[in-house]
C-alpha cells in the first residue's frame, strides 16, 4: 500500500509538496525511481494518477521503491501552476531529499523519471541533482525560448499565463540552457510526430548532452504522436533502468 508523505521544504516558505511512495514486499536497501506527471485538466490528481495508471506497480515489480511528487498546482501540494519552474523545481527536489532519507532506499541509485511537463521539470532538475543515477524524459520540451517549439497555441498562451513569458522564465525552464549542468546518464524518448512539444529540441539534447560527455540514449519512436506507444515506451525504459540501478539486492 503507498504512503503520502506531506513535505514543507523551507525553499518553498513551508508550503506543502505532496509526496507519494511505495515500496516492493521483503527487507533490503533497494533502488527508487521517482515518476513526474504531466500536465492535466481539473481536478488534476498530480502524482496520483501514477499509481492509477500502474506505473507504480511496474516499478515495484522490478523490485524498486516507487515514489511521484505533486507539483504546485496538482494534487494536494499547494501553490499555482508555474509551467514546470522554479517552484515546481523545488518541490521535485524536496522529494527526492526525502526519498534519500527514507530507510530500505539506497541513497546512492535513485532514477528520475518525467513525462511531457515531468520530463521539462525533471531535465532542469538534473541539472542540479548529479548524483541521480538514472533520468528518463519522455515526451518533453528542453528549448522554452523559442517560440517555434510551441505546437500549439494554448500551450505556449499557458506558458506564458504561468510564467509571465520572459526570456529569463523560458531560460530557467530549459534544459538546453544547461546541458553542462546535467551529469547523469539519460535516456530521451519522443514520437516523430508529436504537436505538442518538438521532437528537435530532444535531438539537439541528445547531441548536446553527448558532445558533453554525458551519456545519452534517444529513441525516435516512428509515425507516433505525443502519446507514445505504452508497451514500446515501458520496454525502453524497464531495460534502461535495469542497466543503470542495476538488481535490487546488489
Amino acid at each position: 500500500m503507498h504512503e503520502r508523505i506531506f513535505l514543507t521544504p523551507t525553499d518553498l516558505g513551508g508550503s506543502k509538496v505532496e509526496l507519494i511512495v511505495e515500496s516492493p514486499p521483503g527487507d533490503g536497501c533497494r533502488p527508487a525511481v521517482m515518476l513526474m506527471h504531466g500536465h492535466q485538466d481539473e481536478p488534476r490528481p498530480g502524482a496520483e494518477v501514477m499509481v492509477r495508471a500502474g506505473i507504480f506497480r511496474s516499478v515495484l515489480a522490478m523490485g524498486y521503491v516507487a515514489a511521484a511528487v505533486s507539483m504546485p498546482g496538482y494534487g494536494d501540494t499547494d501553490g499555482q501552476l508555474d509551467f514546470c519552474g522554479p517552484r515546481s523545481q523545488a518541490a521535485v527536489r524536496a522529494g527526492l531529499a526525502h526519498l534519500r532519507t527514507m530507510p530500505g532506499v539506497d541513497s546512492s541509485r535513485i532514477a528520475l523519471c518525467g513525462w511531457s511537463r515531468g520530463a521539462v521539470v525533471s531535465a532542469m532538475v538534473a541539472t542540479a541533482e548529479p548524483s541521480l543515477r538514472a533520468l528518463v524524459l519522455s515526451a518533453g520540451s528542453y528549448d522554452l525560448v523559442d517560440e517555434s517549439t510551441f505546437l500549439i497555441k494554448g500551450i505556449h498562451t499557458a506558458f506564458v499565463e504561468e510564467s509571465g513569458g520572459t526570456e529569463e522564465a523560458g531560460i530557467e525552464r530549459s534544459a538546453l540552457y544547461h546541458v553542462e549542468k546535467i551529469k547523469t546518464p539519460s535516456l530521451i524518448l519522443h514520437g516523430d510526430m508529436d504537436d505538442r512539444a518538438s521532437v528537435k529540441t530532444a535531438v539537439d539534447l541528445h547531441e548536446r548532452l553527448s558532445q558533453c560527455g554525458c551519456p545519452s540514449k534517444l529513441v525516435i519512436f516512428p509515425n507516433t504522436d505525443h502519446y507514445l506507444p505504452r508497451w514500446q515506451e515501458g520496454a525502453e525504459i524497464a531495460s534502461f533502468l535495469m542497466d543503470s540501478l542495476g538488481d535490487n539486492n546488489i
